[in-house]
Protein backbone atom coordinates (compact mmCIF):
# COMPACT_ATOMS: atom_id res chain seq x y z
CA UNK A 1 0.00 0.00 0.00
CA UNK A 2 1.49 3.44 -0.90
CA UNK A 3 0.73 6.78 0.95
CA UNK A 4 0.53 9.92 -1.40
CA UNK A 5 2.23 12.90 0.58
CA UNK A 6 0.17 15.06 -2.00
CA UNK A 7 -2.44 14.26 0.28
CA UNK A 8 -0.85 15.95 3.27
CA UNK A 9 -1.19 20.30 3.84
CA UNK A 10 2.71 21.54 3.81
CA UNK A 11 2.22 22.53 7.47
CA UNK A 12 0.66 19.29 9.11
CA UNK A 13 2.54 17.27 11.49
CA UNK A 14 2.21 13.71 10.47
CA UNK A 15 4.17 10.98 12.25
CA UNK A 16 6.53 8.66 10.87
CA UNK A 17 4.61 5.04 10.40
CA UNK A 18 5.32 1.56 9.86
CA UNK A 19 3.77 -0.43 7.38
CA UNK A 20 5.25 -4.04 8.12
CA UNK A 21 8.07 -5.65 10.43
CA UNK A 22 9.49 -8.76 8.89
CA UNK A 23 11.62 -11.67 10.10
CA UNK A 24 12.94 -12.57 7.25
CA UNK A 25 14.64 -16.02 8.33
CA UNK A 26 13.11 -18.46 11.33
CA UNK A 27 15.29 -19.40 13.80
CA UNK A 28 17.98 -18.03 16.15
CA UNK A 29 19.75 -16.05 13.65
CA UNK A 30 17.67 -13.50 11.44
CA UNK A 31 17.82 -9.91 9.92
CA UNK A 32 15.10 -7.70 10.16
CA UNK A 33 13.10 -5.85 7.70
CA UNK A 34 10.72 -2.38 8.06
CA UNK A 35 8.92 -1.19 5.82
CA UNK A 36 7.83 2.71 6.74
CA UNK A 37 7.02 6.30 5.67
CA UNK A 38 6.45 9.59 7.06
CA UNK A 39 6.48 13.08 5.91
CA UNK A 40 9.64 14.17 6.31
CA UNK A 41 12.99 11.87 6.05
CA UNK A 42 13.02 8.76 8.55
CA UNK A 43 16.77 9.99 9.42
CA UNK A 44 16.66 6.45 11.85
CA UNK A 45 15.54 2.84 12.48
CA UNK A 46 16.37 1.23 15.38
CA UNK A 47 14.95 -2.54 16.92
CA UNK A 48 14.94 -3.55 20.76
CA UNK A 49 14.22 -7.35 21.50
CA UNK A 50 13.48 -8.85 24.40
CA UNK A 51 12.60 -11.79 26.14
CA UNK A 52 8.46 -12.56 25.91
CA UNK A 53 6.59 -13.40 29.00
CA UNK A 54 8.53 -12.82 31.97
CA UNK A 55 11.89 -14.57 30.51
CA UNK A 56 14.98 -13.48 30.56
CA UNK A 57 16.23 -10.43 31.77
CA UNK A 58 18.88 -9.48 28.29
CA UNK A 59 17.81 -7.04 25.59
CA UNK A 60 18.82 -6.33 22.51
CA UNK A 61 19.34 -3.08 20.41
CA UNK A 62 19.60 -3.21 16.92
CA UNK A 63 20.24 -0.16 15.26
CA UNK A 64 22.28 -0.78 11.69
CA UNK A 65 19.15 -0.69 9.24
CA UNK A 66 20.37 0.50 6.00
CA UNK A 67 17.71 1.91 3.49
CA UNK A 68 16.89 -0.90 0.62
CA UNK A 69 14.51 0.21 -1.17
CA UNK A 70 12.60 2.90 -1.62
CA UNK A 71 13.24 6.52 -0.39
CA UNK A 72 13.90 7.99 2.84
CA UNK A 73 10.30 9.39 2.93
CA UNK A 74 8.61 5.97 2.21
CA UNK A 75 11.21 3.18 1.98
CA UNK A 76 12.14 -0.47 3.36
CA UNK A 77 15.11 -0.80 5.75
CA UNK A 78 17.09 -4.25 6.44
CA UNK A 79 19.60 -4.62 9.22
CA UNK A 80 23.32 -5.08 7.78
CA UNK A 81 23.87 -8.17 10.05
CA UNK A 82 21.76 -10.92 10.86
CA UNK A 83 20.21 -10.74 14.62
CA UNK A 84 21.24 -13.95 16.67
CA UNK A 85 18.88 -14.37 20.01
CA UNK A 86 19.23 -17.58 22.41
CA UNK A 87 16.58 -20.34 22.79
CA UNK A 88 13.18 -18.65 23.16
CA UNK A 89 10.65 -16.15 22.66
CA UNK A 90 11.32 -12.67 21.78
CA UNK A 91 9.23 -9.68 21.22
CA UNK A 92 10.29 -6.81 18.84
CA UNK A 93 9.26 -3.04 19.11
CA UNK A 94 10.55 -0.43 16.59
CA UNK A 95 11.63 3.04 17.12
CA UNK A 96 11.43 5.50 14.00
CA UNK A 97 12.93 8.94 14.15
CA UNK A 98 12.71 11.82 12.43
CA UNK A 99 14.04 15.59 12.03
CA UNK A 100 10.71 16.36 14.05
CA UNK A 101 10.31 13.17 16.25
CA UNK A 102 10.93 9.36 17.40
CA UNK A 103 7.88 7.27 17.48
CA UNK A 104 8.11 3.51 19.28
CA UNK A 105 6.29 1.08 17.96
CA UNK A 106 5.94 -1.56 20.34
CA UNK A 107 5.55 -5.47 19.71
CA UNK A 108 5.78 -5.09 15.98
CA UNK A 109 6.99 -9.00 15.47
CA UNK A 110 8.64 -12.08 17.20
CA UNK A 111 11.91 -13.97 16.71
CA UNK A 112 10.44 -17.14 17.51
CA UNK A 113 13.47 -19.34 18.60
CA UNK A 114 11.20 -21.28 21.31
CA UNK A 115 10.16 -24.74 21.85
CA UNK A 116 7.21 -26.61 19.86
CA UNK A 117 5.05 -27.88 22.78
CA UNK A 118 2.36 -30.66 22.40
CA UNK A 119 -0.74 -31.59 24.63
CA UNK A 120 -1.23 -35.29 24.51
CA UNK A 121 -3.94 -37.59 26.59
CA UNK A 122 -6.43 -35.31 26.54
CA UNK A 123 -9.82 -36.31 27.79
CA UNK A 124 -12.74 -35.27 29.17
CA UNK A 125 -14.74 -37.82 31.87
CA UNK A 126 -17.53 -37.99 31.54
CA UNK A 127 -18.21 -36.87 27.88
CA UNK A 128 -22.05 -36.98 28.74
CA UNK A 129 -23.75 -34.77 31.27
CA UNK A 130 -27.00 -33.58 32.26
CA UNK A 131 -29.03 -31.28 34.29
CA UNK A 132 -28.14 -32.89 37.17
CA UNK A 133 -24.78 -33.74 37.09
CA UNK A 134 -23.11 -30.94 34.47
CA UNK A 135 -19.24 -31.39 36.05
CA UNK A 136 -16.34 -32.81 33.89
CA UNK A 137 -13.20 -33.78 35.16
CA UNK A 138 -10.79 -32.73 32.08
CA UNK A 139 -6.77 -34.12 31.86
CA UNK A 140 -4.20 -34.26 29.44
CA UNK A 141 0.10 -33.85 29.10
CA UNK A 142 2.13 -30.82 28.36
CA UNK A 143 5.75 -31.93 26.44
CA UNK A 144 8.46 -29.76 24.65
CA UNK A 145 10.09 -31.03 21.92
CA UNK A 146 13.70 -30.63 22.22
CA UNK A 147 16.37 -29.65 19.91
CA UNK A 148 16.84 -33.54 19.29
CA UNK A 149 13.52 -34.46 18.73
CA UNK A 150 12.68 -35.44 21.97
CA UNK A 151 9.14 -35.16 24.30
CA UNK A 152 10.17 -33.42 27.65
CA UNK A 153 7.23 -32.35 29.90
CA UNK A 154 6.67 -28.97 30.67
CA UNK A 155 5.78 -28.32 34.44
CA UNK A 156 4.08 -25.26 35.74
CA UNK A 157 2.73 -23.73 32.59
CA UNK A 158 -0.92 -22.91 33.58
CA UNK A 159 -3.64 -24.68 30.48
CA UNK A 160 -6.92 -23.74 29.90
CA UNK A 161 -10.30 -25.53 28.91
CA UNK A 162 -12.27 -24.28 26.33
CA UNK A 163 -16.10 -24.76 25.38
CA UNK A 164 -16.85 -25.10 29.04
CA UNK A 165 -19.89 -22.95 30.33
CA UNK A 166 -19.15 -19.96 32.53
CA UNK A 167 -15.53 -18.73 33.30
CA UNK A 168 -12.79 -20.31 31.31
CA UNK A 169 -11.35 -23.20 33.58
CA UNK A 170 -7.69 -23.43 33.79
CA UNK A 171 -5.35 -26.10 35.66
CA UNK A 172 -0.74 -25.79 35.64
CA UNK A 173 0.90 -28.87 34.80
CA UNK A 174 3.36 -30.75 37.39
CA UNK A 175 6.50 -32.22 37.51
CA UNK A 176 5.72 -34.86 34.74
CA UNK A 177 3.52 -32.05 32.41
CA UNK A 178 0.24 -33.75 33.49
CA UNK A 179 -2.91 -31.53 34.04
CA UNK A 180 -6.28 -32.08 35.84
CA UNK A 181 -9.39 -29.91 36.63
CA UNK A 182 -12.85 -29.75 36.56
CA UNK A 183 -15.29 -27.63 34.76
CA UNK A 184 -19.37 -27.55 33.81
CA UNK A 185 -20.79 -27.97 30.49
CA UNK A 186 -24.15 -26.72 30.80
CA UNK A 187 -24.86 -27.05 27.31
CA UNK A 188 -23.57 -29.64 24.47
CA UNK A 189 -20.23 -28.03 22.90
CA UNK A 190 -16.72 -28.61 22.22
CA UNK A 191 -14.26 -29.35 25.16
CA UNK A 192 -10.39 -28.00 23.87
CA UNK A 193 -7.49 -27.70 26.35
CA UNK A 194 -5.12 -24.91 25.26
CA UNK A 195 -1.32 -23.69 26.62
CA UNK A 196 -0.86 -20.13 25.77
CA UNK A 197 3.11 -20.30 25.79
CA UNK A 198 6.23 -18.36 27.42
CA UNK A 199 9.28 -17.49 27.05
CA UNK A 200 10.90 -20.87 26.64
CA UNK A 201 7.90 -22.83 24.20
CA UNK A 202 5.23 -22.30 22.43
CA UNK A 203 1.65 -22.35 21.89
CA UNK A 204 -0.25 -25.14 21.63
CA UNK A 205 -4.20 -26.83 21.48
CA UNK A 206 -5.50 -30.05 22.05
CA UNK A 207 -7.80 -31.59 19.16
CA UNK A 208 -11.32 -30.55 20.35
CA UNK A 209 -13.78 -33.76 22.12
CA UNK A 210 -17.31 -33.41 21.95
CA UNK A 211 -19.24 -33.22 24.98
CA UNK A 212 -23.02 -33.61 25.13
CA UNK A 213 -25.72 -32.70 26.93
CA UNK A 214 -28.59 -34.97 27.19
CA UNK A 215 -31.77 -34.24 27.54
CA UNK A 216 -33.53 -36.34 31.01
CA UNK A 217 -36.35 -38.21 30.46
CA UNK A 218 -39.54 -37.46 31.94
CA UNK A 219 -43.19 -38.91 32.87
CA UNK A 220 -46.18 -36.78 34.16
CA UNK A 221 -49.37 -38.05 35.39
CA UNK A 222 -52.77 -36.99 35.39
CA UNK A 223 -55.73 -37.66 37.90
CA UNK A 224 -59.12 -36.03 38.06
CA UNK A 225 -62.49 -37.64 39.55
CA UNK A 226 -64.00 -40.18 37.71
CA UNK A 227 -67.43 -37.89 37.88
CA UNK A 228 -67.45 -34.26 36.39
CA UNK A 229 -70.41 -32.56 37.23
CA UNK A 230 -70.97 -29.24 35.22
CA UNK A 231 -70.14 -25.88 37.10
CA UNK A 232 -68.29 -27.58 39.60
CA UNK A 233 -64.77 -27.02 40.66
CA UNK A 234 -62.38 -29.98 40.75
CA UNK A 235 -58.92 -30.97 41.50
CA UNK A 236 -56.77 -31.81 38.40
CA UNK A 237 -53.23 -32.88 39.80
CA UNK A 238 -50.09 -35.48 39.17
CA UNK A 239 -46.62 -35.64 39.60
CA UNK A 240 -43.88 -34.60 37.61
CA UNK A 241 -40.43 -37.17 37.56
CA UNK A 242 -37.74 -37.27 35.56
CA UNK A 243 -35.44 -40.68 34.79
CA UNK A 244 -31.60 -40.04 35.92
CA UNK A 245 -28.24 -41.39 34.48
CA UNK A 246 -28.45 -44.69 36.46
CA UNK A 247 -32.37 -45.25 35.66
CA UNK A 248 -33.75 -44.25 38.67
CA UNK A 249 -36.89 -41.82 38.78
CA UNK A 250 -36.99 -38.74 41.09
CA UNK A 251 -39.20 -35.78 41.40
CA UNK A 252 -39.06 -32.49 39.61
CA UNK A 253 -39.86 -29.44 41.15
CA UNK A 254 -39.93 -25.76 40.41
CA UNK A 255 -41.22 -26.26 36.69
CA UNK A 256 -44.12 -25.27 34.90
CA UNK A 257 -46.48 -27.34 33.41
CA UNK A 258 -49.58 -26.64 30.99
CA UNK A 259 -53.04 -28.19 31.76
CA UNK A 260 -55.30 -28.21 28.52
CA UNK A 261 -58.39 -29.00 27.39
CA UNK A 262 -60.13 -29.86 24.33
CA UNK A 263 -63.97 -29.39 23.95
CA UNK A 264 -65.34 -32.89 22.23
CA UNK A 265 -67.27 -30.42 19.65
CA UNK A 266 -66.74 -27.43 18.25
CA UNK A 267 -63.69 -26.10 20.09
CA UNK A 268 -59.60 -26.69 19.93
CA UNK A 269 -57.22 -27.65 22.90
CA UNK A 270 -57.21 -23.95 25.26
CA UNK A 271 -54.79 -24.04 27.94
CA UNK A 272 -57.22 -23.85 31.26
CA UNK A 273 -53.95 -23.80 33.83
CA UNK A 274 -50.41 -23.79 34.46
CA UNK A 275 -49.58 -25.07 37.54
CA UNK A 276 -46.12 -25.29 39.28
CA UNK A 277 -44.82 -28.46 40.68
CA UNK A 278 -43.66 -28.65 44.29
CA UNK A 279 -40.71 -30.25 46.04
CA UNK A 280 -41.84 -33.60 45.51
CA UNK A 281 -42.53 -33.19 42.06
CA UNK A 282 -46.29 -33.28 42.71
CA UNK A 283 -48.64 -30.37 41.17
CA UNK A 284 -52.24 -29.45 42.16
CA UNK A 285 -54.75 -27.25 40.46
CA UNK A 286 -58.56 -26.38 40.49
CA UNK A 287 -60.90 -26.38 37.25
CA UNK A 288 -64.42 -25.42 36.50
CA UNK A 289 -65.87 -28.38 34.10
CA UNK A 290 -67.79 -27.00 31.43
CA UNK A 291 -68.22 -29.49 29.17
CA UNK A 292 -67.71 -33.18 27.65
CA UNK A 293 -63.73 -32.96 26.38
CA UNK A 294 -59.95 -34.43 26.74
CA UNK A 295 -57.73 -33.10 29.04
CA UNK A 296 -54.05 -32.87 28.79
CA UNK A 297 -50.74 -32.09 31.13
CA UNK A 298 -47.86 -31.19 28.94
CA UNK A 299 -44.10 -30.30 30.49
CA UNK A 300 -41.63 -28.75 27.98
CA UNK A 301 -43.35 -29.31 24.57
CA UNK A 302 -42.46 -25.45 24.13
CA UNK A 303 -39.69 -24.50 26.21
CA UNK A 304 -39.67 -20.88 24.66
CA UNK A 305 -40.39 -17.86 27.54
CA UNK A 306 -39.28 -20.72 30.04
CA UNK A 307 -36.32 -20.82 32.16
CA UNK A 308 -33.41 -22.02 30.05
CA UNK A 309 -32.76 -25.06 32.20
CA UNK A 310 -36.50 -26.29 30.83
CA UNK A 311 -34.31 -27.49 27.47
CA UNK A 312 -32.38 -29.80 29.61
CA UNK A 313 -35.79 -32.28 30.12
CA UNK A 314 -37.44 -34.12 27.20
CA UNK A 315 -40.82 -33.13 26.92
CA UNK A 316 -43.68 -35.59 28.52
CA UNK A 317 -47.24 -35.84 28.31
CA UNK A 318 -50.54 -37.31 30.10
CA UNK A 319 -53.78 -37.01 28.76
CA UNK A 320 -57.08 -38.32 29.15
CA UNK A 321 -59.89 -39.27 26.57
CA UNK A 322 -63.44 -37.68 26.52
CA UNK A 323 -64.38 -37.24 29.40
CA UNK A 324 -68.61 -37.20 29.41
CA UNK A 325 -69.85 -34.84 32.38
CA UNK A 326 -73.10 -34.70 33.70
CA UNK A 327 -75.69 -31.81 34.33
CA UNK A 328 -77.37 -30.53 37.20
CA UNK A 329 -81.03 -30.36 36.68
CA UNK A 330 -84.41 -29.67 37.49
CA UNK A 331 -87.73 -31.13 36.43
CA UNK A 332 -90.31 -27.79 35.34
CA UNK A 333 -94.18 -27.63 34.58
CA UNK A 334 -93.97 -31.11 36.42
CA UNK A 335 -97.73 -32.85 36.44
CA UNK A 336 -99.30 -36.05 36.64
CA UNK A 337 -103.28 -37.07 36.05
CA UNK A 338 -105.57 -37.43 35.03
CA UNK A 339 -107.57 -37.10 38.80
CA UNK A 340 -108.65 -39.14 39.43
CA UNK A 341 -108.14 -41.80 37.27
CA UNK A 342 -109.52 -45.19 36.64
CA UNK A 343 -108.42 -48.49 38.31
CA UNK A 344 -106.40 -49.94 35.47
CA UNK A 345 -106.06 -46.80 33.45
CA UNK A 346 -102.89 -45.24 32.70
CA UNK A 347 -101.06 -41.89 34.70
CA UNK A 348 -99.54 -39.43 32.49
CA UNK A 349 -96.67 -37.52 33.84
CA UNK A 350 -95.65 -34.66 31.60
CA UNK A 351 -92.68 -31.53 32.03
CA UNK A 352 -89.33 -30.39 30.79
CA UNK A 353 -86.09 -31.40 32.13
CA UNK A 354 -83.80 -28.60 32.33
CA UNK A 355 -80.10 -28.67 32.36
CA UNK A 356 -77.76 -26.41 34.85
CA UNK A 357 -74.71 -24.83 32.76
CA UNK A 358 -71.49 -23.75 34.13
CA UNK A 359 -72.16 -19.97 34.04
CA UNK A 360 -75.37 -21.20 35.66
CA UNK A 361 -78.39 -20.50 32.98
CA UNK A 362 -80.81 -23.74 32.27
CA UNK A 363 -80.99 -25.28 28.86
CA UNK A 364 -83.33 -28.29 28.10
CA UNK A 365 -82.17 -31.53 28.40
CA UNK A 366 -80.47 -33.58 25.54
CA UNK A 367 -82.37 -36.09 24.49
CA UNK A 368 -79.86 -38.56 26.56
CA UNK A 369 -81.67 -37.86 29.67
CA UNK A 370 -84.12 -40.25 31.01
CA UNK A 371 -87.55 -39.66 33.38
CA UNK A 372 -89.30 -42.23 35.51
CA UNK A 373 -92.56 -42.23 36.63
CA UNK A 374 -92.81 -43.06 40.47
CA UNK A 375 -95.99 -44.39 42.40
CA UNK A 376 -95.83 -44.02 46.65
CA UNK A 377 -98.66 -45.00 49.17
CA UNK A 378 -96.87 -43.30 51.76
CA UNK A 379 -94.40 -40.70 49.90
CA UNK A 380 -91.73 -42.69 51.81
CA UNK A 381 -90.92 -46.08 49.77
CA UNK A 382 -91.27 -45.17 46.20
CA UNK A 383 -91.79 -47.89 43.23
CA UNK A 384 -90.83 -46.96 39.14
CA UNK A 385 -94.05 -47.07 37.04
CA UNK A 386 -92.47 -45.76 33.68
CA UNK A 387 -89.43 -44.84 31.56
CA UNK A 388 -88.96 -42.78 28.92
CA UNK A 389 -86.22 -40.55 27.23
CA UNK A 390 -86.87 -36.76 27.16
CA UNK A 391 -87.70 -34.92 23.50
CA UNK A 392 -84.48 -33.26 21.96
CA UNK A 393 -85.79 -30.06 24.42
CA UNK A 394 -85.86 -31.83 27.19
CA UNK A 395 -89.91 -32.31 27.44
CA UNK A 396 -91.27 -35.66 27.97
CA UNK A 397 -94.76 -37.71 28.73
CA UNK A 398 -94.32 -40.96 30.70
CA UNK A 399 -97.20 -43.14 31.73
CA UNK A 400 -97.86 -45.65 34.63
CA UNK A 401 -100.84 -47.88 35.42
CA UNK A 402 -102.63 -46.85 38.14
CA UNK A 403 -104.22 -49.71 40.65
CA UNK A 404 -104.78 -48.14 44.06
CA UNK A 405 -104.66 -44.21 45.81
CA UNK A 406 -101.60 -42.26 46.31
CA UNK A 407 -98.65 -40.10 45.43
CA UNK A 408 -97.06 -39.99 41.90
CA UNK A 409 -93.90 -37.84 41.22
CA UNK A 410 -91.16 -37.32 38.33
CA UNK A 411 -87.76 -38.53 38.58
CA UNK A 412 -84.86 -38.02 36.76
CA UNK A 413 -81.78 -40.72 37.54
CA UNK A 414 -78.66 -40.46 38.35
CA UNK A 415 -77.16 -41.77 35.35
CA UNK A 416 -73.88 -41.01 33.06
CA UNK A 417 -75.01 -37.40 31.80
CA UNK A 418 -77.09 -36.18 34.73
CA UNK A 419 -77.56 -35.59 38.82
CA UNK A 420 -80.79 -36.48 40.03
CA UNK A 421 -83.60 -34.29 40.63
CA UNK A 422 -87.02 -34.86 41.90
CA UNK A 423 -90.82 -33.07 40.92
CA UNK A 424 -93.07 -31.98 43.34
CA UNK A 425 -96.08 -35.09 43.87
CA UNK A 426 -99.36 -35.09 43.25
CA UNK A 427 -102.17 -37.43 44.94
CA UNK A 428 -104.30 -39.09 42.47
CA UNK A 429 -107.87 -40.88 43.53
CA UNK A 430 -108.24 -44.16 41.74
CA UNK A 431 -111.41 -44.83 41.40
CA UNK A 432 -113.27 -48.05 39.58
CA UNK A 433 -113.91 -48.05 36.03
CA UNK A 434 -117.22 -47.49 34.48
CA UNK A 435 -118.24 -48.81 30.44
CA UNK A 436 -121.21 -48.23 28.42
CA UNK A 437 -121.82 -51.81 26.13
CA UNK A 438 -124.04 -52.21 23.76
CA UNK A 439 -124.50 -48.92 22.82
CA UNK A 440 -126.53 -47.41 19.50
CA UNK A 441 -128.46 -44.55 18.36
CA UNK A 442 -131.01 -45.82 15.95
CA UNK A 443 -132.23 -46.03 13.21
CA UNK A 444 -128.98 -44.61 11.12
CA UNK A 445 -130.08 -42.93 8.81
CA UNK A 446 -133.36 -41.54 10.57
CA UNK A 447 -136.11 -39.21 8.98
CA UNK A 448 -136.26 -35.69 10.09
CA UNK A 449 -138.90 -35.39 12.81
CA UNK A 450 -138.59 -39.22 13.65
CA UNK A 451 -137.38 -40.33 16.69
CA UNK A 452 -133.76 -41.39 17.52
CA UNK A 453 -133.41 -44.06 20.44
CA UNK A 454 -130.11 -44.23 22.40
CA UNK A 455 -129.59 -47.33 24.33
CA UNK A 456 -127.23 -49.33 25.97
CA UNK A 457 -125.87 -51.04 29.43
CA UNK A 458 -123.86 -49.64 31.68
CA UNK A 459 -121.04 -51.28 33.36
CA UNK A 460 -119.05 -51.04 36.58
CA UNK A 461 -115.72 -52.70 38.13
CA UNK A 462 -115.18 -54.16 41.73
CA UNK A 463 -113.98 -57.53 41.69
CA UNK A 464 -115.29 -58.10 37.90
CA UNK A 465 -117.77 -56.36 35.44
CA UNK A 466 -121.39 -56.22 36.55
CA UNK A 467 -124.25 -54.24 35.33
CA UNK A 468 -124.21 -50.96 37.29
CA UNK A 469 -128.36 -50.74 38.11
CA UNK A 470 -130.22 -47.09 39.38
CA UNK A 471 -127.39 -45.10 38.04
CA UNK A 472 -128.49 -41.88 35.75
CA UNK A 473 -127.62 -41.85 32.59
CA UNK A 474 -127.43 -38.27 31.17
CA UNK A 475 -128.33 -37.37 27.05
CA UNK A 476 -126.30 -35.08 25.05
CA UNK A 477 -126.77 -33.89 21.68
CA UNK A 478 -123.60 -32.22 19.55
CA UNK A 479 -124.88 -30.67 16.43
CA UNK A 480 -123.19 -31.44 13.19
CA UNK A 481 -120.25 -27.94 12.40
CA UNK A 482 -121.19 -27.08 16.34
CA UNK A 483 -119.02 -27.31 19.51
CA UNK A 484 -121.43 -26.71 21.69
CA UNK A 485 -123.14 -29.82 23.25
CA UNK A 486 -126.99 -29.59 24.47
CA UNK A 487 -128.31 -31.77 27.19
CA UNK A 488 -131.54 -33.59 26.35
CA UNK A 489 -132.55 -35.16 29.83
CA UNK A 490 -131.26 -38.13 31.77
CA UNK A 491 -132.52 -41.71 33.03
CA UNK A 492 -131.29 -44.14 35.55
CA UNK A 493 -130.86 -47.46 34.69
CA UNK A 494 -133.05 -50.34 35.03
CA UNK A 495 -132.01 -53.52 37.47
CA UNK A 496 -129.81 -54.69 34.76
CA UNK A 497 -127.86 -51.31 34.36
CA UNK A 498 -129.81 -51.10 30.74
CA UNK A 499 -131.30 -47.76 29.46
CA UNK A 500 -133.71 -46.34 26.61
CA UNK A 501 -134.85 -43.08 25.79
CA UNK A 502 -136.27 -41.47 22.61
CA UNK A 503 -135.55 -38.58 21.08
CA UNK A 504 -136.91 -36.44 18.45
CA UNK A 505 -134.31 -36.20 15.22
CA UNK A 506 -133.99 -32.55 13.32
CA UNK A 507 -130.53 -32.52 12.37
CA UNK A 508 -127.63 -34.25 11.44
CA UNK A 509 -125.52 -34.99 14.80
CA UNK A 510 -124.04 -36.70 17.09
CA UNK A 511 -125.69 -38.61 20.27
CA UNK A 512 -123.96 -39.03 23.29
CA UNK A 513 -125.08 -41.16 26.72
CA UNK A 514 -122.81 -40.14 29.85
CA UNK A 515 -122.46 -41.29 33.09
CA UNK A 516 -120.73 -39.48 35.50
CA UNK A 517 -118.13 -39.88 38.44
CA UNK A 518 -119.23 -41.24 41.80
CA UNK A 519 -117.12 -41.34 44.76
CA UNK A 520 -115.89 -45.01 44.42
CA UNK A 521 -116.34 -44.85 40.33
CA UNK A 522 -114.91 -43.04 37.04
CA UNK A 523 -116.95 -41.01 34.38
CA UNK A 524 -117.72 -42.88 31.36
CA UNK A 525 -119.68 -42.04 27.92
CA UNK A 526 -120.16 -43.19 24.49
CA UNK A 527 -120.88 -41.64 21.47
CA UNK A 528 -123.05 -42.20 18.13
CA UNK A 529 -123.42 -40.23 15.02
CA UNK A 530 -126.81 -40.07 12.81
CA UNK A 531 -127.53 -38.84 9.75
CA UNK A 532 -131.11 -37.26 9.44
CA UNK A 533 -132.90 -37.49 6.00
Amino acid sequence: MTFSLAAVPADAAVPPRIRAVRVLTPGATTKIEVAAYAATDITKVRAVVYAYSHGSPQTLSVDDFELVEGTAVDGVWRTKSAVTVEQGRWMMDVELTTADETKLWPQRATIDNGLDTVIDGFAVNPDIVDVDNPDVTFSGRLMSRTADGDLAPVQGATLRLYGASGSTPTAVTGADGRVQGTAKFLWSGNAKLSYGGDFLHRPSSSAELPVLKRRLQTRVTLSMPDRLIVGDQVTVSGRLEREDRNGVWAPVAGKRLVLQFDPATGGDWRTVATPLTDASGAYSTQVTVTENGAWSVQFANDPSGQPDDYRSYGSSEAHTSVRMVAYRTSITGGNAGPEPVGRGNLVTGYGRVMNKLADGRWVGAPANATVQLQFSTDRKKWSAKGLVNVDGDGTFNVQGRADRDGYWRLVVPRGDYAEPSVSGTDYIDVRYRTKILDFNAAPEPVKKGGTVTVMGSLYRETDKWKTYASKTIKFYFLPKGSSTWTYLGSQKTDGLGRFRKGFKASKDGTWRAYSGAATSYIKTYRDDYVDVR
